[in-house]
């Protein structure tokens, strides 16, 4: 089954200088639910930026809207964020959401500030095979994602997301007013572009991303449940 996406997520077509690409081996997803406008999680925003160089792992910072009425308006914040960060509180029967929180492998969650317990729920995912293998690789002057049946049928979501590799912010109000915090790998637009049956080879084709953009496609059992597999590419910038 092939499913194009070429204008979702408005990646232009540009040729990607030293693309770095996964394929079917452990990769572990590491969402950051943070905020500008919250003064604990500066700390996290540099434990994320520590991660995005790791090739096993695909660290995406999404900024949630509920603490901009603080006084700052986060400038990258979206209630979708807001509304997946819920979606995990309530498929684990918790009762709130906090920021700072890293949510591995759509598994487990830890307080974005305690690298010690991010590593080892990292190393803790990076132990389970993925049930299904997902690559990605250019294509012509295109992305082509393929994703492919493991021995046992697993089903799932298919979720796209598009991020900045690197972004910097004055933040003149609020409780981080006064500083200039980069953030790392900020996703700006995500979506589920379909269901994964889990019988046949699929084949996703996108836009390649810009330079300073990455792309990242994973497979997830349910709205938010465990993440089966991912992959990534990213065309840095060339100084």
């Amino acid at each position: 089954m092939n499913i194009p996406i070429l204008a979702a997520l408005g990646i232009a077509g540009v040729a990607l200088s030293a693309p770095v690409a996964q394929a079917g081996g452990n990769v572990a997803v590491v969402e950051l639910y943070t905020s500008q406008g919250c003064n604990s999680c500066p700390p996290a925003d540099e434990v994320l930026a520590q991660l995005s160089g790791r090739d096993d792992v695909i660290a995406l910072s999404l900024h949630v809207d509920y603490w901009d009425y603080l006084g700052w308006r986060d400038t990258f914040a979206k209630n979708q964020f807001t509304q997946r960060q819920a979606a995990y509180r309530d498929a684990w029967r918790k009762s709130v959401v906090y920021t700072p929180q890293m949510v591995v492998q759509g598994r487990h969650d830890v307080m974005g500030s305690r690298a010690d317990d991010l590593a080892a729920a990292i190393d803790a995912a990076l132990r389970i095979e993925p049930p299904v293998k997902v690559t990605i690789e250019r294509h012509g002057g295109m992305l082509k994602c393929r994703i492919e049946p493991g021995p046992e049928r697993t089903v799932g979501i298919v979720w796209i997301a598009k991020y900045t590799m690197n972004a910097t912010v004055e933040i003149t109000r609020g409780e981080n007013a006064g500083r200039t915090i980069t953030y790392m790998n900020v996703v700006n637009s995500l979506h589920r572009i379909g269901a994964w049956a889990g019988t046949e080879p699929q084949e996703v084709t996108m836009p390649q991303p810009e330079p300073g953009e990455g792309v990242a496609i994973w497979i997830q059992a349910g709205e938010a449940g465990p993440i089966l597999a991912a992959a990534k590419i990213e065309n840095p910038l060339v100084e």
